[in-house]
């Protein structure tokens, strides 16, 4: 084996090395990506529950604020049906 080929074959392993090690390195990394995820995932379902029970209690007054709105239009309707009947009896 003359000296070209022996320095090929060196930086051939050490290529193979490096990439063994990049490799278990990116493993490690996408196996903490999985875990940070699965926290993520966590804390979105809580505050989406979170939002939801917040939700309830908003939705309730804005029923009430419709209903009210509503009564007040009936009033006014039934306040100028009884002027119009006022009128027509004078």
């Amino acid at each position: 084996m003359d000296v070209t080929q022996a320095i090929l074959l060196s930086a051939i392993v050490v290529l193979t090395l490096f990439l063994v090690i990049i490799a278990f390195q990116v493993f490690f990394v996408l196996k903490d990506l999985k875990i940070t995820l699965k926290k993520v995932n966590k804390f979105l379902d809580s505050s989406d529950d979170l939002i939801g029970e917040a939700k309830k209690p908003i939705s309730s007054i804005a029923n009430i604020v419709t209903a009210l709105t509503a009564g007040a239009g009936i009033v006014h309707l039934v306040k100028r049906l009884e002027g119009k009947r006022d009128g027509q009896e004078k």
